[in-house]
C-alpha cells in the first residue's frame, strides 16, 4: 500500500473520530474501489452507516470486512450490533458469543451480549456477564448503570443499591446513577442525597445530558417531600433541556395519521399467508404511564401466559419499513403483504425461550399500527389502557424516557399529541370494533376483581387466581413503573395531578 493511500485512510479514521460519518462513508467508498481487500475500511464504513441508521448496508460492510479478515473481532462485534438493531437477535447472539470464544475478556462483546440478554429477559445470564465485566474493568461507567438496572428490574434492590453506591463513588458526575438511586429512594425524610444532587447541578459543570438526568431525579425527590412547586421547577427544567435537543413537529404526526386513515379506508383484508405458529399474542398498549405495565403484569400472572414487556419488534419494523418521511411507503407495504411477518415475529419470540401458548406484548407506540398488526395477526387480542388525561399527562411530563416520546417535553406539544392519540383511538375503535378492549385505569382501581375477570375473559383464558396477585409476578420490569408494579393495586395515583394544578395551567385548562 502506497504512502498516499495510508494517509487517506488516516484522514478517514480521524474524520470518524470527530463524527463526520457522511465524509467517512463517501471517502471509504472511493478508497475501497482501489483497495477492496482492506478490512479496516470496510469496518469503519460499516460503523458509520450503523451510526446514521443505515443498518442493512452496515451489515454488508461488516460481512465484507470479515470476508477479508475472519479474525477481525471488532468487525464481528459490530456485525452483532447491526443484527441486533435489525431485530435479528439469533445472528446477533451468535456474533457476540463467537467474539467471546475468540477472546474471553473482550469487554465490548461481553457487554453487548449482556445487553441483548436483558432485551430477551434472560436477566440471570445478563447479571453474570455484567459482573464479569466489572471484575475485569472497574472504570467502565455503563456497567454500573446496566448492572444496577438489571438488579432493579429483578427486584434485587439491595444489590442494586450496592452497585449504585460504588458507581457514584467512582463516577460522581454520572448523574444517570443518581437517577437510578432516586427510583428506589423515598425522600420524605431523606436530605443527604438530595443536597448532593442540588450541589452537583449547581457546581459541577455538568453537560446537558447530565443536567437532564439529575433534574428529573431532584424533581422526584421534592415530590416525595410534597414540595410540589420545587418539584415542578426541576421537572420543567429537565423537560426544557431535553426538548432543546430534539427535532419534533406535531404536523408530521398528523400527516402520518391522515395517511393511515386513507390507507385503511381502502384496505381491510388481512394477509393470506398465516403462520402455523400456535402462539396467541395479547397486545397491551396505550400512552406511557396509562397502566399498561399493571395490565400486562395482571395478564402474565396467568399460568398460561408469558409477559414479553416492551420488545418493540413490530414498532421498529413498521417504522423502518412502512414509514418514509412521516408518510406511508405504500409500495413497500403492498410488496410485503405476501411475506410472512408472523414467522419473523414468532422466530424473534422464540429467542425468549417462552414455553406458554399465550404471550403479552406491551411495546410502546403500537397504537399507530393497530390496523397493520391486525392484518398480520388476525387472532391477536388488543387491550387498550386509558387514564384520566390530567393524571396521564402529568405522569408523562415528570418522567424521562430512554428514547422516543419527543412530543412530551413541552406542555403544549404534550396536549396536542394527547388529542391526536385520542383521534387515533377513535378511528381504531371504529375500524376494529370488538377486537379492542378498552380499560379505564380508574375503573380498574375502583373494582379490580370485576375488571380483571373481564380482561381474562376477553383473552379467552380460564380464570386464574394468580391474576389477583400480580405484584408477586416474577416478570422483570424494565419500565418507569418499577416501583408501582411491585405493589398490590392502590388508589393513591388517582387524581395525583391536583398537586400540580397551579403549575400545569395548560393541561388543567384543556382537560377540565
Amino acid at each position: 500500500m502506497n504512502i498516499n493511500i495510508n494517509k487517506e485512510i488516516e484522514v478517514v479514521i480521524n474524520r470518524f473520530k470527530i463524527g463526520d460519518y457522511n465524509f467517512v462513508i463517501n471517502k471509504s467508498t472511493v478508497l475501497l474501489k482501489k483497495i477492496p481487500n482492506n478490512d479496516l475500511l470496510w469496518n469503519i464504513k460499516g460503523l458509520s452507516l450503523q451510526t446514521i441508521g443505515n443498518v442493512k448496508e452496515s451489515i454488508d460492510c461488516f460481512l465484507k470486512s470479515l470476508n477479508v479478515n475472519p479474525k477481525n473481532i471488532a468487525a464481528k462485534n459490530n456485525l452483532g450490533n447491526s443484527y441486533k438493531y435489525a431485530n435479528q437477535y439469533k445472528f446477533a447472539l451468535e456474533c457476540f458469543e463467537d467474539c467471546i470464544k475468540k477472546d474471553p475478556d473482550y469487554t465490548a462483546s461481553i457487554m453487548n451480549l449482556a445487553n441483548l440478554k436483558v432485551i430477551l429477559n434472560h436477566y440471570e445470564e445478563a447479571i453474570i456477564l455484567y459482573n464479569k465485566v466489572l471484575e475485569n474493568n472497574e472504570n467502565l461507567e455503563s456497567v454500573y448503570i446496566n448492572l444496577a438496572q438489571a438488579y432493579q428490574s429483578t427486584k434485587q434492590f439491595e444489590k442494586a443499591l450496592h452497585i449504585i453506591k460504588k458507581g457514584l463513588k467512582k463516577f460522581p458526575k454520572q448523574t444517570k446513577i443518581d437517577k437510578l438511586l432516586s427510583i428506589q429512594t423515598n425522600y420524605l425524610n431523606e436530605e443527604k442525597h438530595l443536597k448532593k444532587m442540588i450541589n452537583k447541578l449547581n457546581n459541577d459543570n455538568l453537560n446537558d445530558d447530565q443536567k437532564i438526568n439529575i433534574c428529573f431525579a431532584i424533581g422526584k425527590a421534592f415530590e416525595d417531600k410534597k414540595k410540589f412547586k420545587d418539584s415542578f421547577d426541576y421537572y420543567l427544567k429537565g423537560n426544557d433541556l431535553k426538548r432543546a435537543k430534539l427535532n419534533f413537529k406535531i404536523d408530521d404526526k398528523r400527516k402520518l395519521f391522515r395517511n393511515i386513515k386513507e390507507y385503511f379506508s381502502m384496505n381491510t383484508k388481512g394477509v393470506e399467508n398465516i403462520s402455523k405458529n400456535s402462539r396467541n399474542v395479547i397486545f397491551v398498549f396505550g400512552l406511557p404511564r396509562s397502566g399498561t405495565t399493571l395490565i400486562e403484569n395482571i395478564i402474565s400472572s396467568h399460568h398460561k401466559v408469558s409477559g414479553l414487556g416492551e420488545i418493540n419488534y413490530l414498532n421498529k419494523f413498521f417504522n423502518l419499513n412502512f414509514i418514509r418521511n412521516n408518510q406511508l411507503n405504500i409500495d413497500f407495504i403492498n410488496e410485503f403483504l405476501n411475506n410472512d411477518l408472523q414467522k419473523y415475529y414468532f422466530d424473534f419470540i422464540d429467542s425468549f425461550k417462552i414455553k406458554t401458548d399465550f404471550v403479552t406484548d406491551k411495546s410502546l407506540n403500537i397504537y399507530w399500527y393497530l390496523g397493520f398488526i391486525n392484518m398480520f395477526f388476525p387472532k391477536a387480542k388488543f387491550i387498550h389502557c386509558q387514564r384520566s388525561p390530567k393524571d396521564n399527562c402529568l405522569s408523562i411530563f415528570k418522567n424521562l424516557f430512554e428514547d422516543g416520546q419527543a412530543w412530551k417535553y413541552r406542555e403544549s406539544e404534550l396536549i396536542e399529541y394527547y388529542e391526536l392519540y385520542r383521534e387515533i383511538m377513535v378511528f381504531w375503535n371504529e375500524f376494529l370494533g370488538p377486537k379492542i378492549l378498552n380499560i379505564q385505569y380508574e375503573d380498574l382501581i375502583k373494582d379490580n376483581v370485576k375488571h380483571i375477570k373481564n380482561i381474562i375473559n376477553f383473552c379467552e383464558l380460564e380464570w386464574d387466581d394468580n391474576c389477583l396477585n400480580h405484584h408477586k409476578n416474577n416478570m422483570p420490569i424494565k419500565t418507569l413503573s418499577l416501583n408501582q408494579a411491585n405493589k398490590p393495586i392502590y388508589s393513591s395515583s388517582v387524581n395525583s395531578a391536583k398537586n400540580f394544578k397551579p403549575y400545569l395551567k395548560e393541561i388543567f385548562s384543556k382537560f377540565n
